[in-house]
């Protein structure tokens, strides 16, 4: 059952609105006692300050019907499923060249996930964000019982150390294409942390209940990003090179006919990202072997057939509806840039 949407669950209103948060004083409820903690001379308190950074927290999250089904939560909440014996045992082969921090990124400390442990994970954490951004809606921020405090602050930590917990095990994947997509001027570690950071942000944005692993996910994300970067820095390395005199006679059209075109490159293959996202993993290699995108040559239906064990006529169906489903997806201008 697919997720029903991405819901972004910001600081709550009532720090919005105050803009600095709390006053000088908050009430902190436990048991039936309320607990005037005002600020220490120069400061906040401790127990305003903790409410302030949970309260304010940012709760993004992926909800899907589960999460209000109370027969759901001992699974969701349920350890993540070991892995298989043969998991346990394999080793990934470290890429010769790497520095003894990336390198170390392949030792079985940082195990890959299978699909059944990726796809608990995901849910779990999610479940997590979502039943705290539901309890903190139900908070009186003048009097913060701490019991509910306790319980937000649980559910938050939980479902940040899990959130490390998939980003350590697709480190690798980072390393992967940030040496694919290096160029001779590039530092690798730098690429890396570009990659990284997008990473985070993929795995807040993972829609896991489509049913596609992750990495297919995260490997548009990071590539996205990183031929941005680059284009960004051959363009600042353009201006620094031309020197004072030619930047500023440039100025009155400070894009190139090049620069003009990458452009118009990078907002089409964020376009074909949060598309191709959206489809199973069959329909997206349909389409993405049909009209040969990512740049590999566009195969046939029967090509396509032999690789997916299927018939050509199942192909041509499975590209329709895909294509009915990218339509229904886009907007009016965006489909062009998909189906070019």
């Amino acid at each position: 059952m697919s997720a029903l949407s991405v819901t972004t669950c910001g600081p709550s209103p009532f720090w919005r609105a105050s803009g600095r948060g709390p006053g000088p004083s908050l009430s902190v409820e436990t048991s039936d006692v309320t607990l005037d903690r005002s600020p220490t001379e120069g400061g906040l308190s401790a127990e305003t300050i903790r409410v302030r950074r949970l309260l304010g927290a940012d709760l993004s999250c992926v909800v899907h019907p589960s999460f209000d089904d109370p027969s759901a939560q001992t699974a969701i909440l349920a350890p993540m499923p070991a892995p298989a014996v043969a998991q346990l045992v394999r080793r990934v082969p470290v890429p010769a060249g790497l520095s003894p921090y990336l390198a170390s990124l392949y030792s079985n400390e940082a195990p890959l996930l299978t699909r059944e442990q990726e796809a608990h994970l995901f849910r779990k954490m999610n479940y997590l964000k979502y039943r705290a951004s539901r309890l903190r809606a139900s908070i009186d921020p003048g009097r913060v019982r701490a019991v509910d405090l306790d319980a937000f602050e649980r559910d938050l930590e939980q479902a940040l150390a899990i959130r490390g917990q998939i980003v350590r095990a697709n480190l690798r994947l980072v390393v992967s294409i940030a040496k694919r997509n290096l160029s001779p001027q590039d530092d690798l570690h730098e690429r890396f942390s570009d990659g990284n950071l997008v990473l985070f942000q993929a795995v807040e944005t993972f829609d896991y209940s489509r049913g596609y692993k992750f990495c297919t996910y995260a490997t548009w994300a990071i590539r996205n990003q990183l031929m941005r970067a680059y284009r960004d820095k051959n363009h600042r390395r353009s201006h620094f090179l031309l020197g004072q005199d030619e930047v500023l006679a440039d100025t009155a059209d400070p894009r190139s006919e090049a620069v003009e075109q990458a452009d118009l490159e990078q907002r089409r293959l964020e376009t074909v990202t949060r598309l191709l996202a959206r489809l199973g993993d069959r329909e997206r290699r349909i389409i993405v072997g049909r009209y040969g995108i990512g740049g590999a040559g566009a195969q046939t239906l029967s090509q396509l057939g032999q690789e997916l064990g299927i018939t050509r006529e199942r192909v041509r169906q499975i590209e329709a509806r895909a294509q009915a489903k990218l339509r229904a997806l886009a907007r009016p201008h965006e489909i062009d840039s998909l189906l070019a």
